[in-house]
């Protein structure tokens, strides 16, 4: 036994003995770390925004446009609903009986009596009747109208000598005025019309107001306020005023005159006032009480069995529905609640355990892209809540969406999943029974399917008319086993008639209307990704063969600049992207993205091209003036400055990831053996350390960056090969490969063994393509 070990006390060795912490010690340790209580709190905000938005306390109303009830419906609960056609009978009879409103002009009735002793002064100026000018005879005209039965004393000239003896005197004309105006006071408070302009209301009284004066109302009735019935009233109280003011017995021949005058001649001062009298009998009608119909519980039916539901049956269902929701307690509100929060926490638990142990830790770990992840979940519950709405039942569209996008952002596997417990959710929460989820599991699984690469602008809408044929298929079986129809949102009389004319029955109508309304909406669903489709790269950090040909276009910038400034660089790229493309797809892996990643995977070396043998174009090497070390962190260098270059050129995330992982962690090997023949030549004999002489890194990490490391390796080392027969390239790519493989650069990219023998073998192939030989020719010379 060592003196160490005999020199430990007793409790250092049976602590030397203690097993490792187990699951519980683990989870314990776990708990206390502060990431972890940062990532529940951004699930629990997520799953307290669905509760909230969702309204997960309420009952949800389950029934829609189309719905065929299996069985007779019945109230649950006593409600009332208004009578529309009764109320509206009441609403309008209260708005008959209105009184409507008249402004009352006196000026027209003074202006009549000043035109009045104006004519009469005019006929009272001439002595006799045989001096009566021809304005006078015109006036007089107007007061007597001559009558052929009429006896002595009422012809022209003796009625006229009436008139000149009743009114001789000043005081008479006074008095005159003063009768008139006592007469005709009565149509200055009530005013005059000749017919009731106003159609709807009260036909027998008015009322009436002065016109400067809006407040002095008063009742009047109609009869006292008509011309045809005042001009008879003022007859009479001429008559009486007359014999009030004059006493001697030619008075009632004038009075008869000036009353005839008058009356003939009585203007209308009442003008209607529709604004005011509407607003009346608006505010009248808004005071009728509704007339409600009852409903009892177990007795009123709602909704006959084996009949669509029409909107009159969805309004007393919604009006049912408020009720029982009124009736509910709190106790039962959140139980209801913890129900669906505790669907949510098996979800999450079902869904994050996959992410975490089967697909890709990192999407739980990484605080940024769980908050995408859970950010995509809430937006697409919260979307499919508010488009579940009867009126358009469009839950589908933020579905077939969010599937397109976590397809493009996660792959298909996972999409599958997170799809499958969203379209799940999303039934629960607004109500919905299985044939419903059969429909929406149908459109977004064929889209998640469907999807593959997105090569061109109409990719996604070919993916969105087959999910459209299979929703709409899916719509009429499922349909028709359950015997419902499934969504068709609001019925047109076009369609109606459309339906109607093939003769087919309630049941395939609806499912008819349904398959249509499915369809169209996913197909929707697909031309809107289409725009939305660089909003989602940019924000997951992904990127469709769609962009990716876009981004490795031969004339980008970077691009340019690289083939200008370092040529040698720009053919090793180009090589590289070639043979790599080819390895990728070998493997299953995504070529296009390689390929473009392998372009600008070197740009780095645009800065200083001339310490890269392949720009020095046989010319002096640059690194003959510089120590090993120097070189080294020259080379290294043009890894941080292609990461750098491609952050200010918006090069997304995975292109910025292949710069800076192709190279690994692996060693300089060049200046790394100069170093060490240096160090041993010289006196001191330093130890060289390898650490610096290696590459930051990362190490790869993904098969798509492995690949790409293992291409661009094998790519520049083909160029020493003096004679590059098939089997000394094999042989080069066998060594490379092993070399990268047991200094551990693909520990983290997950390439298995299997995948790296098939990377070798497309790499072999495609170099022994390359450096192929040709026949030489008779006199041919050597190149």
């Amino acid at each position: 036994m060592s003196s160490a070990t005999q020199n430990r006390t007793r409790s250092e060795r049976v602590a030397s003995l203690q097993l490792p912490p187990g699951k519980f010690q683990r989870f314990i340790a776990l708990v206390r770390q502060s990431q972890v209580w940062v990532r529940f709190a951004i699930a629990l905000i997520a799953a307290l925004i669905i509760l909230t938005v969702c309204q997960c306390w309420r009952v949800p109303f389950a029934y829609r446009t189309g719905y065929i009830p299996p069985r007779d419906m019945y109230a649950r609960v006593q409600f009332d609903v208004p009578d529309l056609a009764k109320t509206q009978s009441a609403k309008d009879l209260k708005r008959r009986s209105v009184i409507a409103f008249y402004s009352n002009r006196s000026l027209p009735l003074t202006q009549l009596r000043e035109k009045l002793k104006d004519q009469m002064f005019l006929v009272l100026e001439a002595p006799s009747f045989d001096q009566l000018s021809n304005s006078a005879r015109d006036a007089w005209a107007q007061f007597f109208k001559g009558d052929e039965t009429a006896g002595p004393d009422e012809t022209a000239p003796a009625t006229f000598a009436a008139l000149k003896a009743t009114f001789a005197e000043d005081e008479e004309l006074q008095k005159l005025d003063k009768a008139i105006r006592l007469a005709m006071f009565p149509f200055y408070e009530t005013g005059l019309l000749r017919s009731l302009e106003h159609e709807e209301g009260d036909a027998s009284s008015i009322r009436v107001y002065p016109e400067n004066q809006p407040s002095d109302i008063q009742l009047v009735p109609v009869d006292r306020v008509r011309i045809a019935q005042a001009s008879l009233d003022l007859k009479q109280r001429i008559i009486e005023e007359f014999k009030l003011q004059f006493e001697f017995e030619k008075s009632p021949r004038a009075a008869k005159i000036v009353g005839d005058w008058l009356a003939d001649r009585l203007p209308v001062t009442l003008d209607y006032d529709e604004a005011r009298s509407e607003e009346a009998r608006k505010k009248a009608a808004d005071e009728v009480p509704d007339v409600l119909t009852t409903y009892y519980p177990g007795r009123t039916s709602i909704a006959p069995s084996g009949k669509p539901l029409g909107k009159q049956q969805l309004d007393l269902l919604q009006s049912e529905w408020n009720a029982l929701q009124g009736s509910r307690s709190f106790t039962d509100a959140m139980m209801r609640l913890l129900a669906y929060a505790g669907m949510l926490a098996a979800l999450y638990l079902l869904c994050g355990s996959y992410i975490y142990f089967v697909h890709d830790p990192v999407l739980i770990t990484d605080v940024g892209k769980l908050t995408r992840l859970l950010s995509l979940v809430v937006l697409v519950v919260s979307a499919c809540w508010y488009a579940s709405a009867d009126k358009w039942q469009a839950e589908v569209i933020p579905l077939v969406l969010a599937a397109i996008t976590a397809t493009v952002a996660y792959g298909r596997e996972l999409a599958l999943l997170l799809i499958a417990a969203s379209s799940l959710a999303v039934t629960l929460l607004i109500g919905q029974d299985l044939p419903d989820l059969v429909v929406l599991s149908a459109a977004t699984l064929s889209c998640i399917l469907l999807l593959g690469r997105i090569r061109t602008r109409t990719r996604l809408i070919t993916i969105g008319a087959g999910a459209a044929l299979v929703t709409a298929a899916t719509v009429i079986g499922v349909g028709v086993v359950a015997g419902q129809s499934l969504g068709s949102g609001e019925p047109t009389n076009v369609t109606e008639g459309i339906y109607q004319s093939l003769g087919l029955g309630a049941l395939m109508i609806e499912l008819s209307k349904g398959s249509v309304w499915a369809g169209t909406l996913v197909l929707v669903a697909s031309m809107l990704m289409t725009g939305l489709l660089p909003f989602v790269e940019k924000i997951f950090g992904v990127q469709t063969d769609l962009s990716l040909l876009e981004l490795g276009d031969a004339s980008h910038p970077l691009l340019r600049q690289l083939a200008q400034r370092a040529p040698g660089t720009y053919n090793h790229s180009i090589n590289v992207a070639s043979i790599a493309e080819a390895a990728a797809d070998a493997i299953g892996g995504n070529g296009l993205l390689v390929r473009v990643g392998a372009y600008f995977h070197d740009i780095g070396k645009i800065f200083k091209p001339d310490y890269f043998i392949e720009n020095q174009g046989g010319g002096p090497n640059q690194h003959d003036s510089l120590q090993p070390a120097m070189s080294t962190l020259v080379i290294i260098a043009h890894v941080k400055d292609g990461a750098d270059l491609a952050r200010s050129h918006h090069l997304p995330e995975p292109m910025i990831d292949f710069i800076l992982q192709h190279h690994g962690t692996t060693l300089v090997e060049y200046f790394y053996r100069e170093a060490k023949e240096r160090s041993e030549e010289s006196p001191n004999k330093e130890e060289v350390s390898d650490k610096d002489f290696r590459y930051p890194g990362p190490k790869p990490r993904s098969l798509e960056a492995a690949v790409l490391m293992l291409s661009d390796g094998v790519e520049s080392a083909s160029r020493t090969l003096v004679d590059p027969t098939p089997a000394r390239i094999k042989s080069l790519v066998e060594q490379i490969a092993m070399k990268r493989l047991t200094d551990g650069q693909f520990d983290e990219s997950g390439l298995t063994l299997k995948q790296l023998d098939r990377v070798k073998q497309s790499l072999v192939k495609s170099l022994t393509a390359i450096y192929h030989a040709r026949v030489k020719y008779p006199g041919q010379q050597t190149a």
